[in-house]
């Protein structure tokens, strides 16, 4: 739930000792690496290319074999051309028998027929056309001999005798390309694929015993590959090598007794106000979720704040007050329960997200119950649903309340969370400036919806306004205040600053699509219901199937738009217009340098 904070980590050794140190710092897995080399780093656009290609193409199998280190004595790139060479027998496999369907459906309209041979017919050949109905008035104009098969609503399927085939004069149709094999032999060319086909799937389930092997021999390859780019971004001095990386200060630990047993001299220290280390975000797996949309849309800087825990919370706000439904809720938990085993087994990031959707369900359920919504259906009065009914989507007045306030708490809790890390710096007043224009107006904006003839002029609220726009003025600027100029273009940067003012009100107000999307789904679950009972009672025969149909199809509709407008515009809200007030600065991923598989720091 925070930035990991860092330190400046350089190493000093012997140079005939690089590669071992450089080795046992991989295992180490902890640091991110600082390039200062000056000389140009290899690349390379992939590694084990045959080996990353026959695993993809394993691990996808929908049949696997138990994992295990097969006892064959096998060498792995011949295992991995044999796998290769079965996907690509399997490709040709399917294409073939895609080919032969297409064909049969083709050839279908024309019989089962052969060609006979050439002799039969003194060297003239069968030409087939397809005329289509409109044009079969130019038939007369064909001399060559021909003959009608068969006809359709769209098509005349024609056979023309010649030997060669006729000129476009001479038969102004298009010519219908089927092949040379008949319906019959299709048939068996297809059952014969389609044996060929299993045999390779079942050498594919065979293959897959070979998963793990091929894993760890990816891994050694990468892992070969990055300890090489690693050695050159060292600096080298002769009989010495430098090298310097960020390491996270709650590993330290760790790192000096992995230092006590090689040949190596360093110092910690911490980051310099002109350097930029990389971010590192922790936070644990069960709110982790946030995290990952951070990362996902922007990293925020190493010295800002951690937005994560906010958002994995107000994300789940939005998306259950945009959901607004207590059956839809609970529709889209059985899928989570349905996909949990699998979630559950998953990488780090799949529990996160598991984790994540837990929340979106157990909020828009409460918030469904709340808004007394099931389905459309409202609770009947005096029932335990009725009592937890507290909140009527019908009073625009209140949901506007409701809407516009977390709209203004989101913004007031990212403004205070830059003058927060700012807390050091005169600039934090301008936060709390904010803080204190954009809360003064919405309570000022609560108390004339109350009393319409408040006298706005003399009304506490209007005062906190003043002020905050006062601080906006003066402390936005980040200057050096020494001379008449300085204080003239730092009052500058404060009207500057006020442009800000619209962007405010715009943002709030951005805060009303919660309302308007819940009242919209809300309303569009209401309207299928008054459909579905209206067709049911207008029809005589088959009502209930109308009914039936009308349910499933509706509320289906709007439970696919009711995910789709929670995820879009909850992630929305947090990731533009909370973002652009909160997060001042973008950060860099800390990618540690490690071997594949062996990291004894979450780096996920």
């Amino acid at each position: 739930m925070s930035i990991a904070v860092l330190k400046k980590l350089t190493l000093i050794g012997e140079a005939s000792e690089k590669n071992a140190i450089m080795a046992q710092f991989q295992s180490f897995g902890m640091a991110h690496l600082i390039t200062l080399s000056e000389q140009t780093v290899e690349q390379s656009a992939d590694i084990a290319d045959g080996v990353r290609e026959a695993l993809n193409y394993l691990v996808a199998a929908p049949l696997k074999r138990r994992m295990q280190i097969p006892s064959e004595s096998i060498a792995l790139p011949d295992v991995a051309a044999r796998v290769i060479q079965n996907k690509v027998a399997r490709e040709d496999a399917v294409d073939q028998i895609d080919l032969i369907r297409a064909r049969r459906r083709r050839l279908k309209a024309w019989g089962d027929f052969e060609f006979p041979p050439l002799e039969e017919l003194d060297q003239h050949r069968l030409w087939l056309y397809l005329v289509p109905l409109s044009k079969e008035s130019l038939l007369d104009s064909v001399e060559l001999p021909w003959k009608i098969i068969s006809r359709d609503h769209k098509n005349i399927y024609l056979v023309v005798v010649a030997v060669n085939e006729p000129e476009e004069e001479e038969v102004p149709f298009q010519r219908a390309h089927i092949g040379p094999n008949s319906l019959s032999r299709l048939a068996e060319l297809k059952e014969e694929a389609l044996v060929h086909l299993e045999d390779l799937n079942a050498e594919r389930e065979s293959l897959t015993r070979w998963i793990l092997p091929l894993t760890l021999s990816l891994n050694e390859a990468i892992n070969a590959h990055e300890l090489k780019l690693a050695e050159q971004r060292v600096l080298d001095l002769d009989d010495f090598f430098v090298l310097q990386s960020w390491i996270p200060e709650e590993s330290l630990s760790v790192f000096e007794q992995w230092a006590e047993e090689l040949p190596v001299a360093y110092q910690l220290e911490s980051p310099s106000l002109d350097e930029f280390p990389p971010t590192l975000l922790k936070n644990s797996d069960l709110i982790g979720g946030g995290e990952e949309a951070v990362s996902f849309f922007q990293l925020p800087g190493y010295r800002t704040w951690d937005p994560s825990i906010l958002i994995f919370f107000s994300f789940s706000l939005f998306f259950s007050m945009i959901m607004a439904d207590a059956g839809y809720a609970l529709v889209l938990g059985s899928i989570l329960a349905v996909m949990w085993p699998k979630l559950s087994r998953g990488s780090v990031t799949s529990v996160r997200i598991r984790n994540l959707w837990l929340s979106l369900v157990s909020a828009a359920f409460v918030y469904g119950v709340m808004v007394g919504s099931y389905f459309g259906i409202t609770p009947q009065d005096n029932n335990i649903l009725s009592v937890l009914h507290v909140l009527d989507m019908n009073d625009f007045a209140s949901m506007m309340r409701l809407s516009i306030g977390a709209g203004v708490l989101h913004l007031v809790i990212a403004n205070s969370m830059v003058a927060w890390v700012h807390k050091n710096d005169w600039v934090a007043l301008s936060s709390v400036g904010w803080v204190m224009t954009i809360a003064g107006a919405f309570f000022l904006w609560l108390s004339y919806m109350n009393v319409p003839e408040l006298d706005v002029t003399s009304a506490f609220q209007l005062k906190i306004i003043i002020a905050g726009v006062a601080l906006i003025l003066l402390f936005s600027g980040q200057r050096k205040l020494d001379s008449g100029k300085a204080y003239f273009l730092q009052l500058f940067d404060g009207f500057s600053a006020l442009y800000g003012l619209s962007k405010a009100f715009g943002d709030v107000l951005s805060y009303m699509r919660l309302f308007a999307l819940g009242l919209s789904s809300a309303s569009l679950a209401v309207t299928f219901n008054t459909l579905a009972i209206e067709a049911r009672d207008s029809v005589s025969a088959g009502g209930f199937i109308l009914f039936a149909l009308i349910l499933l199809l509706g509320h289906g509709l709007n439970f696919v738009l009711g995910i789709m407008s929670g995820v879009i515009h909850g992630l929305r809200l947090n990731l533009l217009e909370f973002y652009n007030w909160g997060v001042k600065g973008e950060g860099y991923p800390f990618k540690a340098f490690k071997k594949r598989g062996e990291s004894k720091w979450n780096n996920s």
